[in-house]
């Protein structure tokens, strides 16, 4: 993970940064292991580039922006400005088809590989596999080029034009100062400014990812996308529902495992907070997993399980919130079931509370019980204790991050800043639990923390998805998870990524694989969710239809418990949703954020 800060600028007027102090600190978070600028002059125009950088790739810290002079590397003698400059953002697991090697750092590989293209920037980017996003200066061609991976796994913004002054800024996030003036770059090609010909943002030019299913594009700057179009294949009336045995389930587990081990194993020591008298029981972490308790998580968990050794602990970051709205409701409704002897419990958000426990909850002085009606509190407890039954060897370490509603308050212009350009209180709903669940309390925190993000739009998770069936069938269906998927670079990776890295840290996806999502598309939807299929009498039939494949994955690996888990949103949750009650109205999802906390 690094931060990217490019700037261009005419020359006889670069007298200051064209940005903030405040954006070079926010970009000098991403990257806490080093940070360097690279200056030169191309004709008129002066460039300037500037990374930080976290390492967790080779054997030693390797400082951005990678550069080369004419006539060879980048050695500190030689004169003229650098040949080649590099601002990488990503993990290359995969070149042309064949990983790297342990003690290989990704970032000097590609750079090795761009430096000799000449000028074919766009067939060494297209055989990259893994998220990356990255500014790159080719000399010869006087061209600078930039952008995301073609899911947009990571977070890359653009300036808008100021007053016509034809000055352009990059960065992995928008400035502080000046955050209404930025952009995020789609996610929809690669793009290059030609210098020799620059006469503003007009000088920008791109190179579109096209469709495997599309004609060849007599557009010799194109690109064909990594992975097929998503199986619209109509299943038969009333398919049989598949079963814990069959292939999909076992090819599923397959191709976690190998997502996954591509994405932890290999974690460099220089990378790992080491302290002394850290071993044993305190021996740091490398992979820390954003734990909800569901089954998106909790597979994920399992999963890593059978590929690290048993002496390395897992960290599980469960974050809960005090939502006193919620709290105060909640509450309030306890003590009126009480008063009328109607029940003895109530039902709040899909999960069951007793009445009693809360009317104490008003009155305790132990400020955990705030938290532990959290939902994904509850949830996460009772997975925690699935997991280490079905695995007693492993040291999970369930880490329990409680949120005060003043910390809330206090942080949460920051995050407004790190979700822009997204503004809904969505938005900030989902910023605020990824926020708090990724921020380092303790000196053993891992820099490594894995998502469950593209489980839902991969097999069916949300509700939307049962509603879709039940209104037009299974086109419906194949309809509302091709749109899920063609989105989910431009409403949740950026965002996401902005939020995380911005503590140093670097979120990983396994469902979001390149070979998992090439095979898991072309799937046919019944091998995927259960809508609509014959239940057979089996005791695992009763599974949820939403991400059945998932669910009878965990069945088969021994987590029932986690497999009848209900699909519960974030915002929902960690109870992030609707922190501020609007005042005389709901606050709905969709609404722009307020600009003050309530």
């Amino acid at each position: 993970m690094c931060g990217i800060l490019f700037e261009l600028s005419h020359a006889d007027s670069f007298t200051t940064s064209s940005v903030s102090d405040d954006l070079v600190k926010d970009v000098a978070r991403r990257g806490p292991d080093s940070l360097e600028s690279v200056e030169l002059v191309v004709g008129s125009l002066q460039l300037k580039f500037t990374s930080s950088v976290l390492s967790l790739r080779g054997t030693a810290v390797v400082p951005q922006p990678l550069f080369s002079k004419p006539g060879g590397s980048a050695a500190e003698n030689q004169d003229g400005d650098p040949e080649y400059v590099l601002c990488w953002n990503g993990e290359a697991w995969r070149f042309d088809g064949q990983e790297f090697g342990p003690d290989e750092n990704d970032t000097q590989l590609i750079f090795a590989q761009l430096s000799s293209c000449n000028g074919k920037v766009q067939d060494v980017l297209q055989r990259i596999e893994g998220p990356f996003a990255f500014v790159f200066y080719d000399g010869p061609s006087k061209r600078v080029w930039f952008g995301r991976d073609w899911l947009g796994r990571r977070s890359l913004l653009r300036r808008k034009s100021v007053g016509g002054d034809g000055n352009v800024a990059i960065c992995s996030i928008a400035d502080p100062r000046t955050i209404s003036q930025w952009e995020e770059i789609e996610a929809d090609g690669f793009y290059y400014i030609d210098l020799q010909t620059y006469t503003g943002l007009q000088s920008i030019h791109k190179v579109a990812f096209v469709s495997n299913s599309e004609p060849d594009t007599t557009e010799p700057l194109s690109m064909k996308l990594p992975i097929p179009q998503l199986c619209k294949h109509i299943p038969p009336a009333n398919p049989t529902a598949p079963h814990p045995q069959s292939s999909p389930v076992s090819h599923l587990y397959d191709l976690l495992y190998d997502s996954l081990r591509l994405r932890i194993q290999n974690v460099p020591l220089h990378s790992i907070p080491l302290v002394p008298g850290h071993e044993g029981k305190m021996r740091p972490s490398k992979i820390g997993i954003l734990f909800s308790g569901g089954v998106d998580c909790t597979m994920l968990a399992r999963i890593v399980h059978d590929i690290l050794p048993i002496e390395e602990p897992i960290e599980l970051l469960n974050v809960a919130f005090e939502n006193r709205r919620v709290l105060d409701a909640a509450v309030a409704e306890a003590k009126k079931a009480k008063k009328s002897k109607k029940t003895s419990t109530q039902v709040e958000n899909g999960i069951e509370l007793d009445s009693n426990g809360l009317e104490d909850v008003s009155a305790t002085s132990s400020i955990n019980s705030v938290y532990d009606i959290c939902p994904d509190r509850q949830t996460g407890r009772k997975s925690w204790v699935e997991l280490q039954s079905v695995c007693p060897t492993r040291d999970w370490r369930f880490k329990e991050i409680n949120v005060p509603y003043e910390q809330v308050v206090e942080h949460k212009q920051a995050v407004v800043a790190l979700l822009h350009p997204h503004d809904t209180e969505m938005d900030l709903s989902i910023g605020l639990a990824f926020y708090f669940a990724s921020r380092p309390l303790e000196i053993d925190s891992p820099r490594i923390l894995l998502s469950g993000l593209g489980a839902d739009e991969l097999f069916g998770g949300y509700a939307r998805h049962g509603t879709a069936f039940n209104r037009a069938g299974y086109p419906g269906l194949i309809d509302e998870l091709e749109l899920d998927l063609t989105r989910l670079g431009k409403r949740n990776l950026g965002r996401d990524d902005r939020i995380i890295a911005n503590w140093g840290r670097e979120a990983r996806f396994p469902f979001l694989d390149e070979r998992l999502l090439q095979e898991v598309i072309s799937w046919p939807v019944t091998d995927k969710c259960g809508f609509g299929a014959v239940q057979l009498d089996e005791e695992w039939s009763t599974l949820d239809n939403e991400k059945q494949v998932l669910r009878l994955l965990a069945w088969k690996l021994g987590m029932k418990g986690v497999a009848g888990e209900k699909k519960r949103a974030i915002q929902f949750g960690a109870r992030t949703a609707k922190m501020e009650a609007a005042r005389g109205g709901k606050v709905k999802g969709t609404q722009k954020i307020s600009v003050a906390p309530g």
